[in-house]
């Protein structure tokens, strides 16, 4: 069985999961509540991507 934070991060990463091995994956039912745990979990991943990005793109402009 999962715990509520194991479920939050398996929806963030878009990452199926199963109760057991041989139960087939599927989408972590999750309460409201830990859907915007996850909501926010899921923006600071994208948002550290795209300010990674965003410097790598600088550097290489800088030094171009």
């Amino acid at each position: 069985m999962y715990n509520a934070l194991e479920k939050i991060l398996a929806r963030a990463i878009d990452y199926p999961i199963g109760e057991t091995d041989d139960d087939t994956p599927k989408t972590a039912i999750l309460r409201q509540r830990d859907a915007k745990i996850g909501l926010y979990v899921r923006l600071i991943e994208r948002s550290v991507t795209w300010i990674t990005c965003f410097f790598i793109v600088a550097g290489v402009i800088r030094h171009w």
